[in-house]
C-alpha cells in the first residue's frame, strides 16, 4: 500500500513539470481586421510619410524579417534548455509466487554519466546557432533597408519625372496649338508640324508608362513594409537631393570583419566545429550507473551496477565523417561570403567612380540646355527667334532632365548599397 502512494506521489510530483498542450487556432478573418488596424495605426492617415517613418514600419512589419526573428527566437528558446543531463530512469518489477504467497519486490534506479561532457557541448553548438541566426537577422535587416531605400529614391524620382512630364505636355500641347494655326497659314512647313505632333503623342505615351510604374512602384512599397493592401498612393516624404550628391567611402576589408553575413557564417562554422567534437567523443563510453533495492522471500537486497560500451568497431565513424563533410562545407561558406563581400565593395566603388562621371557630365549639360532655354524665352518674348526653335530648346532640356534624373537614381542606389554594405554604417 505504501509502494503505491509513493508511486503516484512520484507520478504527480513528475507531471507538474512537464509541458502542457496549449491549441492557437488560426483565424484568418481577424487578422485582416487586425492587419488592418496595425496599418491604420502606423500610417496615422498619411500618404506621405519620413524615411525614418518608413524604416520604423518596414522592420515592425515587414514579412521576412517577421519570419527573421521568429527563427532567432525558436533557437534562443531552444539553447536555453539545450546540454541538460539525461534523465534518470526507475525500472520496477512486482513478482507474486502463488504457490507460497510471496510477493517479491524490486526497484532499479539507473543515470547516466556524461563523462565525455556532451551536454556541455551541445549547449555550445544551440549557443552558436542562435547568433548565427541573429547575425542573419541583422544581415536581412540590411538588405531590407537597402531596397527600401532604392525604393525611395525611385519613387521621388518617378514623381520628379511626372511632374516633368505634366508640365511639358501642358507646353506641348499649347505649341502644338500655334504651330498649327501657322501651319494652317503656310508659315510652317508639314515636316514641323508632323515633328510637333509626334514630340506631342510620344510625351502623352512616357507620361502613361510613368503613371503606370509610379503606380506599380507604390505598390511594392506597400508589400515590402507589410501593410494592408487598401493602403493607396502612399510616397516617401522630401525630394532627391539637388546637384550631385558627394562620393560615399567604400567598407574597408577590415571593416567588413564585422558584417553580419559574415558573423553568421562564421557562428555557423564554429557550431560545426563543436558538432564535430560532439561526434569524435561519442566514440568513448558514457558511464551508466543502477541500483537495485529488491525484497525477494522477505529478504532484503541491495546492487550497484555500471554500464557502458565497448568501442571495438563502430566508433561513430558514420557520423564523425559525415560531421566532417559539414565543417568543410561551412568552412567554405565562410570564405565564399567573405570573398562576396569584398568583391561587391570593389564593385559598387567602381560603379560608383563612373556614375559620379556621368551624373556630373548630365548635370552641366543640363545646366547649360536651361541657360540656353533661358535665353531663348527671352529672345522669343522679344520677338527676336520663332517658336520651334523655343519649342526645340524646350524639349531638350525637357529630355536632359529626364536623363539626369535616371543616372541620380542608379548612382543613390549604388550608393545606398555603399552605404549598407559598410557594418558600421546607421542611417538615423
Amino acid at each position: 500500500m505504501k509502494t503505491s502512494i509513493y508511486a503516484g506521489a512520484l507520478a504527480a510530483l513528475l507531471l507538474v513539470g512537464c509541458a502542457q498542450y496549449a491549441p492557437q487556432p488560426i483565424d484568418l478573418r481577424a487578422d485582416v481586421a487586425s492587419w488592418q488596424q496595425m496599418t491604420r495605426d502606423m500610417c496615422r492617415g498619411k500618404k506621405s510619410l519620413s524615411r525614418n517613418d518608413l524604416h520604423r514600419i518596414g522592420l515592425m512589419m515587414n514579412p521576412e524579417l517577421l519570419k527573421a526573428r521568429l527563427t532567432h527566437a525558436k533557437s534562443k528558446d531552444k539553447a536555453e534548455y539545450a546540454g541538460l543531463w539525461e534523465d534518470p530512469s526507475m525500472g520496477m518489477e512486482l513478482e507474486r509466487v502463488f504457490a507460497e504467497n510471496i510477493t517479491n519486490r524490486s526497484f532499479a534506479p539507473s543515470l547516466a554519466l556524461p563523462v565525455t561532457g556532451l551536454p556541455a557541448l551541445r549547449k555550445k553548438i544551440a549557443e552558436q546557432y542562435t547568433e548565427a541566426d541573429y547575425w542573419s537577422m541583422r544581415a536581412q535587416e540590411r538588405a531590407f533597408l537597402t531596397a527600401l531605400d532604392t525604393l525611395c529614391y525611385k519613387l521621388q524620382a518617378g514623381r520628379a519625372k511626372l511632374a516633368l512630364m505634366k508640365k511639358r505636355l501642358a507646353a506641348l500641347r499649347d505649341e502644338q496649338q500655334r504651330i498649327t494655326r501657322l501651319h494652317g497659314l503656310g508659315e510652317v512647313a508639314f515636316a514641323d508640324f508632323q515633328t510637333g505632333t509626334e514630340r506631342l503623342n510620344a510625351t502623352i505615351k512616357e507620361l502613361q508608362e510613368q503613371e503606370r510604374e509610379l503606380l506599380t512602384q507604390q505598390q511594392e512599397l506597400v508589400t515590402t513594409l507589410g501593410l494592408h493592401p487598401s493602403v493607396t498612393g502612399l510616397m516617401p516624404a522630401g525630394s532627391l537631393p539637388h546637384g550631385v550628391p558627394s562620393a560615399v567611402s567604400a567598407p574597408t576589408p577590415e571593416a567588413m570583419l564585422a558584417a553580419p553575413a559574415v558573423k553568421a557564417q562564421l557562428a555557423g562554422y564554429g557550431a560545426a566545429e563543436d558538432e564535430l567534437r560532439a561526434e569524435i567523443r561519442k566514440q568513448f563510453p558514457e558511464l551508466r550507473l543502477s541500483g537495485l533495492f529488491a525484497v525477494d522471500d522477505n529478504k532484503k537486497k541491495g546492487a550497484l551496477g555500471v554500464e557502458f560500451t565497448l568501442p571495438l568497431w563502430n566508433r561513430n565513424r558514420e557520423a564523425i565523417a559525415a560531421s566532417s563533410g559539414e565543417r568543410k562545407l561551412k568552412q567554405a561558406e565562410v570564405l565564399r561570403t567573405w570573398r562576396e563581400q569584398q568583391q561587391q565593395a570593389e564593385a559598387l566603388a567602381a560603379q560608383q567612380k563612373l556614375l559620379l562621371t556621368h551624373c556630373r557630365s548630365e548635370y552641366s549639360r543640363l545646366m547649360e540646355l536651361e541657360a540656353a532655354t533661358a535665353r531663348q524665352e527671352q529672345l522669343f518674348s522679344l520677338g527676336e527667334t520663332k517658336l520651334l526653335e523655343l519649342a526645340e530648346a524646350r524639349h531638350l532640356a525637357y529630355e536632359r532632365k529626364i536623363a539626369y534624373l535616371d543616372c541620380l537614381v542608379n548612382l543613390l542606389e549604388t550608393q545606398t548599397k555603399l552605404q549598407y554594405l559598410n557594418p558600421f554604417y546607421n542611417q538615423q
